[in-house]
């Protein structure tokens, strides 16, 4: 009885905590607080929420555990906020008690991203705090001079390099209310009108749902941002549907998977990908959206086309139009879309991410009451869940990226950024391609046990000086890293998203990821290709920006053909590999490489038709020859 009344009680602070919270990140819009005090509060009611929400809730004494972890890391998060002025000033000559609070602090941060994100980010931070203590013993170009104990706590905790530093300050802005709008969405009905949609649009198609499960992901991907909650948020709808069509739970668990990844690269959201780009770059952030939309659509493009020439490769029939929504039903549905378009414009018309999500979220809150009109008490029980939930979804992202500071303040304390460009540009011998594939892999490496925005910032923070070095655009380069950082949770071994898409289709695991890895190919290709070609990110004159759009979707089509192994019919080994060569000439921004490429794809194309002819014609005699 005790348990259940001190769960009672948890709960109630968790949700008074979720619902200031959620208010203090509206409020802060007009408010002009001091960044640490911003920060400190962020912070410290996420710890509260973090560790009085998360399981345990049976175990007496794991609750006391976790009630006292929570006071250390709000004290801690307080006494920085209280003390700020005095702590910078002294520096790194911190009293004792400075640093047994920053150390306390820093301890608990690790803990509480384990519990929200996994072991993986925590032991990536105490491998990255290893280096900073014992850098120094290391022989050659790895080790480093060594720093006081006081040093290195007060970098990580006082300076702006660490805990508290500009990624915090982005998930305590842009990432706070953009997650605040995506839990009005979903209260609002937004992601049923998605779903719905996708399968109106694709429905009468073969294999329809496997098709408006990528457009479907696509569109929830533009708020949501989140690989894993896309996979289980559509994919309890289109993978059962899928299934029900005689696709293998494998394929089916692989393509939600594959498409759901891709949310992360489609504007505004990103995945966080695109407020922290712009804060890094200093490139306004509706630029980052516009420049970031071409290679995102291309990605979906080439993720349809295999999607699609698997179902007919595999003869997957349609849909039962009885089981597609009414026409009648997704227009009385469009007005749900509302708050997406409106935020959408807004950016693009140059209004900021965070007032264009303030509107967006008042639309949506319109719409919660138009919806409920005549039940007060379920509006507000909407708009009160919406907060909880936008403050709660939260959680996740702002440990991670306190996390992500503490190993960004141990590669700026160290010089460990300069010295990985070192590295690079020597394994490399400063070759650009070579350099660009190491860079690639460090990001999938990072990438399959971290987040991605985690992923994004530790590989940036460390590769980019390297890829400008050898003469790559800033902005270009950033993205190439945040790519491979995303289509990390679908490369195997570790593919967390297809074991989540596997877990909803009781699929083999393994399987589903290489065959989410496959769906996902065009995603490999695309960074290269905008890397050494400045139009895909619509820099440039429109019509030179438009067929650099049109020939890196004919190479994601026909890198998507190659790995299904069918076009207009099933093609041999040789025809594959002629596709996928032909797909990376289209890598080469030049007049010649595109044309060779083109050429390539078109006699594929051509021996495809024919073939198919030919089996047409022989499978309509042995017809004639039968009767």
């Amino acid at each position: 009885m005790q348990t259940n009344n001190s769960s009672s009680i948890y709960k109630g602070i968790v949700n008074i905590s979720a619902l200031i919270l959620s208010i203090f990140h509206i409020a802060n819009i007009w408010l002009v607080l001091p960044t640490h005090l911003m920060r400190g509060l962020h912070l410290g009611f996420i710890l509260i929420i973090v560790y009085l929400g998360k399981g345990d809730s049976d175990n007496k004494t794991k609750k006391i555990f976790n009630f006292g972890k929570m006071v250390m890391g709000v004290i801690g998060c307080m006494y920085y906020v209280t003390f700020y002025e005095t702590l910078s000033l002294r520096g790194s000559l911190l009293t004792l008690p400075d640093q047994i609070i920053g150390v306390l602090l820093i301890c608990i941060l690790i803990d509480a991203t384990m519990r929200t994100l996994g072991k993986g980010m925590g032991f990536v931070t105490l491998s990255f705090l290893a280096y900073m203590f014992l850098g120094k013993y290391l022989p050659g170009s790895l080790g480093h001079a060594g720093y006081g104990f006081t040093r290195m706590i007060s970098h990580l905790y006082v300076s702006p390099n660490g805990v508290f530093g500009s990624l915090l300050q982005i998930s305590a802005t842009y990432l706070a209310i953009f997650t605040l709008l995506g839990a009005f969405l979903e209260r609002s009905g937004a992601s049923n009108a998605f779903i719905n949609i996708a399968i109106k649009a694709t429905g009468k198609m073969q294999g329809g749902p496997a098709l408006a499960a990528v457009v479907a992901s696509c569109l929830f991907g533009m708020v949501n941002g989140s690989a894993v909650v896309n996979v289980v948020t559509t994919g309890t709808f289109t993978i059962p549907l899928m299934k029900s069509l005689g696709i293998a739970p494998y394929v089916a668990g692989a393509v939600e998977a594959a498409a759901s990844t891709g949310g992360q690269l489609m504007p505004p959201v990103m995945g966080a990908g695109a407020f922290i780009m712009s804060d890094i770059t200093g490139v306004p952030y509706s630029e980052v959206i516009v420049k970031a939309i071409v290679p995102a659509l291309v990605f979906f493009i080439g993720v349809f086309g295999g999607v699609f020439l698997y179902v007919k490769r595999e003869n997957i029939p349609p849909i039962d139009e009885a089981l597609l929504p009414s026409t009648k039903s997704i227009i009385n549905d469009l007005y749900m879309l509302l708050p997406m378009v409106v935020v959408f414009v807004m950016m693009i018309m140059k209004y900021s991410p965070v007032f264009s999500a303030l509107i967006s979220i008042i639309i949506a809150v319109v719409i919660i009451v138009i919806q409920n009109t005549k039940d007060i008490k379920k509006t507000g029980s909407l708009v009160y869940d919406s907060m909880l939930d936008g403050a709660k979804n939260l959680s996740g992202i702002a440990t991670g990226l306190a996390c992500a500071g503490i190993i960004t303040g141990v590669i700026t304390l160290t010089g460990l950024g300069s010295k990985f460009v070192t590295m690079i540009l020597s394994v490399s011998n400063a070759q650009p391609l070579l350099a660009l594939v190491l860079v690639a892999f460090a990001c999938l490496i990072l990438g399959m046990g971290l987040p991605t925005s985690a992923a994004y910032v530790i590989t940036a923070t460390m590769a980019v000086p390297a890829m400008t070095q050898m003469g790559y655009p800033l902005f270009a380069s950033h993205l190439f890293v945040f790519y491979f950082a995303v289509i990390a949770p679908v490369t195997p071994p570790v593919a967390i998203a297809a074991y989540a898409g596997a877990g909803i289709a009781d699929s083999d695991p393994s399987k589903t990821g290489i065959q989410a890895f496959l769906f996902s190919l065009p995603a490999f290709l695309m960074p290269f290709m905008f890397i050494s070609n400045p139009l895909l990110l619509a820099e440039g004159e429109l019509i030179p920006v438009l067929w650099a759009a049109f020939t890196a979707i004919v190479g994601a089509i026909a890198l998507a053909a190659a790995s299904q192994g069918y076009l207009l019919n099933k093609l041999n080994i040789i025809l594959r590999i002629i596709l996928a060569l032909s797909a990376f000439l289209l890598i080469d921004p030049s007049t010649i490489t595109d044309i060779m490429g083109l050429a390539g794809i078109v006699i594929v194309v051509l021996l495809s038709y024919i073939s198919k002819k030919k089996y047409v014609m022989l499978k309509s005699q042995s017809r004639i020859d039968y009767y």
